[in-house]
């Protein structure tokens, strides 16, 4: 069972790392170097940094990840399906934020009621005019699996082109997206989450390496910014205009590249 790391007495700053291709490789060895969770443990206790996961995956599916990667210790907090927030409770269990996961999925579903018609225009598009393929599941409605990146870009034409609500939002991880509300995202979740200490962006950094990522690399968001050499051409521009810094290293090597640019170690 995965352990709770002790608790500095004050938390004074918050890491939110993306996980898959950020902290964990898809491809490439190593697919999470070990010496990442000493890295991020000496500034947890060192700076008193609560670090946590901002990711696209369910909470199941990161429990998984976590197993595969043997973390040795659980993260201070997790957000799951770009959306959802949860603590670490007894027992290695995870406890949600009732109020922000219950607001949450009251608003999705309020929200893909109203946009029921356009989203049905956007699957008969996937499902007429390109190879991709419309997903809909308990949670998940409305997203699609582009055959390409080329066509996601496509797809993404089309989909300016209606008069979608303007609630409506996506989260787009290379040639998978998922429609959602515009006000949960990675980057509200991470300031709701560092709220929970008291902590003010101007002491939040945020990692991360796809399209999906922007929401929580926002000046608004996070004081700091950084993304591995592994993420995608528009957020590396994204964080290098913005003052952030871009690794030289691939995924967890990046990440802790880029520990080692904010904290001195």
């Amino acid at each position: 069972m995965l352990t709770i790391a002790p608790e500095p007495p004050i938390w004074k700053a918050v890491l939110g790392f993306d996980f898959d291709d950020t902290l964990m490789l898809r491809h490439g060895e190593p697919r999470l170097d070990p010496e990442f969770f000493e890295c991020v443990q000496w500034v947890r206790s060192n700076y008193g940094a609560a670090w946590g996961i901002c990711t696209g995956r369910s909470l199941y599916q990161l429990v998984e990840g976590f197993n595969e990667a043997k973390f040795p210790f659980l993260p201070d907090f997790v957000i799951a399906r770009e959306r959802e927030i949860y603590f670490p409770g007894q027992f290695g269990r995870w406890v949600g934020h009732d109020d922000w996961n219950q607001l949450c999925e009251k608003e999705h579903k309020k929200l893909f009621r109203r946009a029921k018609r356009p989203l049905k225009k956007v699957q008969k598009f996937v499902e007429k005019e390109t190879d991709g393929r419309w997903v809909s599941m308990e949670g998940d409605p409305a997203g699609i699996i582009a055959a390409s990146v080329d066509e996601m870009e496509e797809i993404l034409g089309f989909v300016e082109e209606l008069n979608l609500p303007a609630e409506v939002g996506y989260e787009r991880n290379g040639i998978y997206l998922r429609f959602s509300h515009r006000q949960f995202s990675k980057g509200t979740c991470l300031v709701e989450s560092a709220a929970r200490w008291d902590v003010s962006p101007e002491n939040i950094l945020a990692i991360g390496d796809n399209y999906n990522d922007l929401s929580m690399l926002q000046p608004a968001v996070c004081s700091a910014s950084g993304c591995p050499a592994n993420s995608v051409p528009e957020v590396q521009h994204y964080v290098a205009n913005r003052g952030g810094k871009v690794a030289s290293k691939d995924g967890s090597r990046g990440v802790m590249e880029i520990l080692g640019h904010y904290f001195d170690q």
